[in-house]
């Protein structure tokens, strides 16, 4: 929803509940065969909870993280509804993310037919600007976890890094670099 926009021209919204409606409207309509969902992961971020939350007030915390459950547990129900079409999804959040320990995604993994697998971005083509070297580019690992109920998808996306290459660490501004999939990545979901 962040880089897409609703058939109005206006962007997507999904903390907002006319904005949910209306996506599950076009959901109905469309009947697609997958879903791919990567909502925000900076709610449920280690490096948010670690560094940043604790220099915001209170409020400020709950209401970002209140958000990001209200986008997560939309993106569940329309997995589950993909379930019960006998439809495919598959989810993206960083493999450290503490969206994996909320209650509606814990539920959906205790499903026999839902897998969690791990890959490693790096093993996609990610790549982040080298420390001191912004011209020269080296391979970012950025641990991701997906959830499908596809074992063929899960398969796919379950690359481990070789350890053949260094790392750049996602840090100092390089994160943005990785909000994006390499095209790697994409071809393996589109398979």
């Amino acid at each position: 929803d962040l880089r897409t926009t609703k058939p109005d021209g206006t962007p997507w919204d999904f903390t907002v509940r006319a904005d949910r409606r209306l996506a599950r409207q076009l959901i109905d309509a469309d009947d697609p065969d997958w879903l791919i969902g990567s909502p925000p992961c900076t709610p449920f971020s280690i490096w948010n909870y670690a560094m940043n939350y604790p220099k915001m007030s209170k409020e400020k915390v709950r209401a970002a993280v209140e958000a990001g459950r209200t986008h997560l547990n939309f993106v569940v129900s329309l997995y589950r509804k993909q379930m019960i079409r006998g439809k495919y999804f598959v989810h993206e959040h960083p493999a450290t993310a503490l969206s994996w320990k909320e209650e509606t995604v814990l539920g959906l993994l205790k499903s026999p037919l839902v897998h969690a697998v791990v890959a490693d971005q790096c093993m996609y083509g990610l790549t982040a600007p080298a420390e001191g070297d912004p011209t020269s580019r080296l391979p970012a690992m950025k641990p991701t976890r997906f959830m499908t109920n596809s074992v063929h998808m899960a398969n796919r996306l379950s690359n481990r890094c070789d350890k053949s290459h260094v790392h750049q660490q996602l840090v100092g501004g390089r994160a943005r670099d990785a909000a994006f999939y390499p095209l790697p990545l994409v071809e393996a979901i589109l398979g």
